[in-house]
């Protein structure tokens, strides 16, 4: 077990942690627990060299093992075919513009998040042509605990305008209470609010049998046009939405507008996120001020949820969070910090038994 404890545990990913597995420089790390047991993470922009741009360039990529929010993660293995080496999930080659486009168009394939629903996973993923210029996202799904992946077909790919853009960025979980599957969604620029969606479950390739959650007419409903849930001037990247227990929903991220990671602790998915108070448990900072046992992280982003996180108490969460000194090209790499938030969801009160 990980002491109760704020601030950083220890990178999982690295030198001396997955570079045997090709995977030296990384970053993201949304995970869950698979059907097996095993943690099973995604990560995005992969290479084998000792800083960004060197070696073999693979996105997305997996890694499988143990850990989380009480214990650390030790990864054991690669999805895909080789479980000695991480490879690409899926085949297409990083194109770029000095190539005319003319390698397949696609620059790289960022993993958004991982879902799990009965025995199988679920990634959506964001294809993009150039850094920030998404063209599609799409939906894959493993049926053997993330070792393989198969593209759910056509109708699992989503324009990247849907929701005036605010749904291509991607986190979700599953309600086993309503039988929903719920998903938040905002931009790839960091510039938006975040929207909610759901589905449910056996039409989850399925784009035209999503409903969003939108306020018209003076009220908040189903089959709206997708309004923003967060407060005016929020703005988030890497998104994570968990539930975790019964009445108890975690919405975070990466908080651009604070250059913070922040959350939200709520009772459902269509609870009042202007009212709510959102905790920003680690903070970013400048490179000569970075103090990773107090929490402050230069160039943060990602901030997963993982698997085992409780709230109200000193280092009961789980949090992945990425890092990347873009002038330098290292570090770029994934942490596990461990952080307290405040149970701040509000349990709609019973009825009285006697005087009903």
């Amino acid at each position: 077990m990980l002491p109760l404890i704020d601030g950083k545990v220890v990178d999982i990913t690295g030198p001396g942690r997955t570079d045997r597995f090709g995977v030296t420089c990384t970053d993201l790390g949304a995970s869950v627990i698979a059907p097996n047991g095993k943690l099973v993470s995604v990560f995005g922009d992969t290479f084998s060299g000792r800083r960004v741009g060197q070696g073999d360039w693979r996105s997305p990529v997996v890694l499988i093992g143990t850990g989380d929010a009480n214990h650390e993660i030790v990864y054991e293995s690669a999805g895909g075919p080789d479980p000695a080496y991480a490879r690409q999930l899926w085949h297409y080659i990083h194109d770029d513009a000095a190539s005319g486009w003319r390698r397949g168009g696609i620059s790289t394939v960022i993993p958004s998040d991982l879902l799990r629903v009965g025995d199988s996973l679920y990634l959506h993923a964001i294809v993009n042509r150039g850094f920030g210029t998404v063209i599609w996202t799409e939906i894959w799904r493993s049926d053997d605990s993330g070792v393989s992946w198969t593209h759910l077909g056509e109708q699992a790919k989503f324009p990247a305008d849907l929701h005036d853009g605010h749904a291509q960025c991607w986190s979700w979980d599953f309600d086993p209470d309503d039988g929903w599957v719920y998903v938040v969604a905002t931009g790839f620029q960091r510039d938006k609010g975040i929207v909610l969606m759901r589905v449910r479950p056996d039409d989850i390739g399925r784009r035209s049998r999503y409903s969003s959650w939108g306020f018209t007419d003076g009220r908040w409903r189903w089959g709206a046009r997708a309004t923003p849930i967060t407060p005016a001037g929020e703005h988030w990247g890497e998104l994570s939405f968990r539930r975790v227990a019964r009445g108890k929903w975690v919405l975070g991220g990466f908080l651009a507008s604070s250059y913070a990671l922040g959350y939200r602790v709520v009772s459902s998915p269509v609870a009042n996120m202007h009212t709510t108070p959102v905790q920003t448990p680690i903070l970013g900072s400048a490179w000569h001020t970075e103090d990773h046992a107090g929490s402050r992280v230069a160039q943060l982003y990602g901030g997963y949820l993982l698997p085992g996180s409780r709230f109200g108490v000193t280092g009961g969460v789980g949090l992945v969070v990425s890092q990347w000194h873009t002038d330098a090209g290292w570090p770029y790499r994934a942490m596990q910090f461990k952080a307290k938030l405040k149970d701040t969801a509000h349990t709609p009160r019973q009825p009285d038994p006697i005087n009903l």
